[in-house]
């Protein structure tokens, strides 16, 4: 323990590192492509995103990435220090807004945002407001169209949080309500 905080120590006077410019580069367009996916669902539902991404998470990208380098006493955080801080945020961030939101497929999570999109809009042209539908049979024919089941699942798990559908017939058919 003592040789751990001597360590520590050491870190804290002697190393500074920043980014290299290809880490650099990699975050800023990882920035700009969660930026542009934020806006894209907030036109596609109308609804703001739970948590904004701002320039203070890229900031905490950066000193993520810079201590992850100077754990290893390196001069510049490179790519990797950007992949693990990346990997960090997406855990930690982007799962607690998605914990603490029920807005809807917009807060997805894992899944890829058009790939939920698409579903969200094959089930809702396929199952309009007022019809009812085996969920057996819907989740079967959006299957075939090479859609995953978990994500199938977790949409219409996410319709049914908004109250867009209901379970009917001891769950074995959905009502689409609105």
């Amino acid at each position: 323990v003592d040789k751990l905080k001597k360590y520590i120590q050491y870190c804290r006077m002697k190393c500074g590192p920043r980014l290299s410019a290809t880490a650099a580069d990699k975050l800023k367009d990882h920035f700009v492509r969660i930026r542009s996916d934020t806006h894209k669902m907030e036109r596609h539902t109308g609804k703001r995103a739970t948590i904004p991404i701002t320039v203070r998470q890229l900031e905490a990208l950066v000193r993520l990435s810079e201590s992850l380098a100077k754990m290893r006493m390196m001069p510049f955080a490179t790519e990797e220090h950007v992949d693990e801080a990346l990997r960090l945020f997406k855990v930690s961030t982007m799962q607690a807004s998605n914990a603490s939101s029920s807005a809807g497929v917009e807060s997805a999570g894992g899944a890829d945002l058009d790939t939920m999109l698409g579903i969200e809009k094959s089930l809702k042209t396929r199952f309009p407001v007022g019809s009812r539908v085996s969920e057996a049979r819907i989740v079967s024919e959006l299957a075939k169209q090479n859609y995953a089941e978990d994500s199938i699942k977790k949409v219409l798990s996410i319709m049914l949080r908004r109250g867009e559908v209901e379970h009917q017939m001891g769950r074995r058919v959905l009502y689409r309500v609105k």
